[in-house]
């Protein structure tokens, strides 16, 4: 348990404070973009669909960019802890760092006054947030290239933003669908999240 703590500590101190304080900044900004005060359940989904579950493409898809110099991916292959572990304990600390981002944003609309289920809506905005930075991740996993993980989790989001809730090919992965007043996508949504996960550590780690 020791080695994976300290695996951490390492994320926490040098990989990550610059995505925390970009997530800070987007969602610090919110409330100047759009209105977070007084909503409709709706509208709140709206909010949360369309706008917050984007700092999951900014956590999750650079789990490997440590590792992007060869030389470095190659000492953490050799190391006696499994490369895919120590990419599962970055992915489940920047999920965890999501949860809390995620949790003051709710708290913070509730003081606000707006009017929706927060755990039901928390849950929904977490499962899109894992689904989109899944996407990244896994699309940096399969092309070694960070640009490329962005680039998938950004396209799916603009095309699903033109797409309506009911268009065959996104049905079930459509991203946006509180707003539509739908729940089940999400359900389909974290199932995707951890199989693109999954996918991007196991091609990652067949890199060499």
């Amino acid at each position: 348990m020791e080695k994976y703590w300290q695996i951490e500590k390492v994320n926490l101190k040098y990989h990550i404070p610059l995505h925390i304080l970009v997530c800070v900044l987007l969602l610090g900004v919110s409330p100047l973009l759009m209105g977070v005060a007084n909503l409709s359940a709706e509208d709140t989904a709206k909010v949360l669909e369309r706008y917050t579950a984007l700092i999951g493409i900014v956590m999750l898809t650079p789990v490997f960019l440590p590792e992007q110099d060869k030389n470095l991916r190659e000492l953490v292959s050799a190391r006696y802890t499994d490369c895919a572990a120590v990419y599962l304990v970055r992915i489940l600390g920047n999920v965890l760092v999501l949860v809390c981002f995620l949790g003051i944003y709710i708290v913070m609309l509730r003081l606000n006054q707006c009017s929706f289920p927060a755990v039901k809506y928390f849950l929904g905005t977490l499962a899109e947030m894992l689904f989109f930075g899944g996407l990244g991740l896994g699309f940096y996993g399969l092309t070694d290239h960070l640009v490329a993980g962005y680039m998938a989790a950004m396209v799916y989001y603009i095309s699903a933003i033109g797409i309506r809730s009911t268009n065959p090919f996104l049905k079930l992965f459509y991203p946006f669908s509180m707003s539509a007043g739908s729940y089940t996508e999400k359900y389909f949504l974290f199932a995707g999240a951890v199989v693109l996960m999954a996918a991007g550590v196991y091609l990652r780690c067949r890199r060499k």
